[in-house]
């Protein structure tokens, strides 16, 4: 063989190579999973610009942690996921959400509110419960109430845009005046001049706001539980139906790591005095 023919016959098994190297990356690529971009990578909060305290706190329209905003950072503490705060106004996000306008997200919800279950689901690991009371200074409002029949013909304030299906359900049927605000100061005062009968609102965000009003409180508020109307109910994490199972699984496991390890109790605790 001459040196001329030797060399075709080496370019020949050279770009034979080069060209079974190049079929395989091809199909290795193919066979296996899609390399997630950064924007895969992300996880998009969604976080409710007011009234949302002391379970995610906005400060001057940025996100300044919450118990459920610090728990959340705290699940992707130890991945490769960034978690990108995202303020918006209650109803723009519910929007978003169904809209497809973000995706990748993760927020909370309860099975009462179903708020997201249209384009999400909900990782069933508790991050904690809730208890509703009425804060009020009307003399004649027993201590205890057992029904919705024992606020019949009153006032009651309600936060503009939150569920509180009993006594909405009680509104509508003539029973019982809703009177709603934006601001918990402003239903505070509300029940303090006695202009409304009671402020109905869980008692965890009642007693974070209580705690950092201006004024000292009046000595004629008076909480009475409603667990009896509103029952007790379990706050969860809902992720965007998009993340794949793997993810939901991730958060699943970390709940339960954080509750384990008594991270959770320690970053309620850090927001709320019981």
């Amino acid at each position: 063989m001459t040196i001329a023919s030797d060399h075709h016959s080496g370019l020949q098994q050279h770009r034979s190579r080069r060209g079974a190297l190049l079929a395989a990356i091809i199909l290795s690529f193919l066979a296996s999973p899609a390399i997630a971009s950064d924007s895969d990578r992300t996880v998009n909060y969604l976080v409710i610009d007011s009234k949302a305290a002391p379970f995610q706190i906005v400060q001057g329209g940025k996100s300044h942690g919450g118990i459920v905003s610090d728990l959340v950072d705290a699940i992707f503490e130890p991945s490769s996921y960034g978690v990108k705060h995202r303020v918006l106004p209650v109803n723009r996000l519910k929007q978003m959400a169904r809209e497809r306008q973000v995706r990748h997200w993760v927020t909370y919800d309860a099975t009462q509110w179903a708020t997201f279950e249209d384009v999400g689901t909900m990782i069933h690991e508790p991050l904690f419960s809730t208890h509703h009371v009425l804060l009020t200074c009307a003399p004649t409002i027993p201590d205890r109430i057992s029904d919705v029949e024992a606020l019949d013909g009153r006032r009651l304030v309600t936060l503009r845009h939150f569920e509180y299906p009993p006594i909405e359900a009680a509104s509508q049927k003539g029973r019982l005046k809703q009177v709603a605000i934006d601001r918990y100061e402003a239903g505070i005062r509300l029940v303090e001049l006695q202009r409304v009968d009671g402020f109905v609102e869980m008692k965890s965000r009642l007693q974070y706001h209580m705690t950092f009003r201006d004024r000292p409180p009046a000595d004629c508020l008076r909480w009475i539980d409603l667990d009896e109307v509103i029952p007790d109910f379990d706050i969860y994490l809902a992720v965007d139906a998009d993340w794949p199972p793997d993810f939901r699984d991730y958060v699943a496991q970390r709940i339960r790591e954080l509750r384990d390890q008594g991270r959770i109790r320690d970053i309620r605790s850090s927001y709320l005095t019981e």
